[in-house]
């Protein structure tokens, strides 16, 4: 793979990562109460999103970024390590200053708060996370996202054969027959 194709391969899972995101909060209602925003952030803020955008990037990253040392053509793995290294840092610095930036993740997000939930709701939340409980949930939360992915990835992987399963015997059901190819 030449350097224009790698150049282009990466350009192109960089920006589906970069497009990922906004989707998680792209919300255009009605102006939000100044003092009903800055009661969401502060929520946003307690309940510790950044920490989980930041571990989604990470793990959007760990799945793409093997691909792209895959394709790259360079013989030293050294080279291969720190380009990845580079690539990864820089996009999550990138992330991290977009969160709270103006027009970032909280700026899209605020309005999806106001949407569901009262100002009295966001101010209960609030209370909530000055608990010692609250504050529990909101610093295990990255560490049970992180085993929940991992147990996610498990219960799939089982699943797979299940699924394969039931479909084939659906498909069946109504007719259709799955003919297997043969390997060369």
């Amino acid at each position: 793979m030449n350097r224009k194709q790698l150049h282009s391969k990466f350009t192109f899972w960089f920006l589906a990562f970069v497009l990922v995101l906004p989707q998680l909060a792209i919300a255009k209602s009605k102006a939000v109460n100044p003092d009903k925003a800055a009661d969401i952030r502060k929520l946003i803020k307690m309940s510790r999103l950044e920490d989980m955008v930041l571990l989604s990037a990470n793990n959007i990253l760990d799945q793409i970024l093997p691909m792209l040392k895959r394709a790259m053509a360079t013989n030293s793995p050294a080279i291969n390590e720190a380009i990845i290294e580079i690539a990864k840092n820089a996009t999550l610095s990138l992330v991290g200053r977009q969160i709270w930036s103006p027009g970032g993740l909280v700026d899209r997000i605020v309005p999806l708060y106001n949407k569901h939930y009262t100002r009295e709701e966001i101010k209960a939340l609030i209370r909530f996370y000055k608990t010692p409980l609250g504050q529990k949930v909101a610093s295990l939360r990255p560490e049970i996202t992180r085993e929940g992915i991992i147990v996610a990835e498990q219960w799939l992987a089982y699943l797979k054969p299940l699924l394969t399963q039931a479909m084939r015997m659906s498909l069946e059901k109504e007719g259709y027959v799955l003919v297997k190819k043969k390997k060369k």
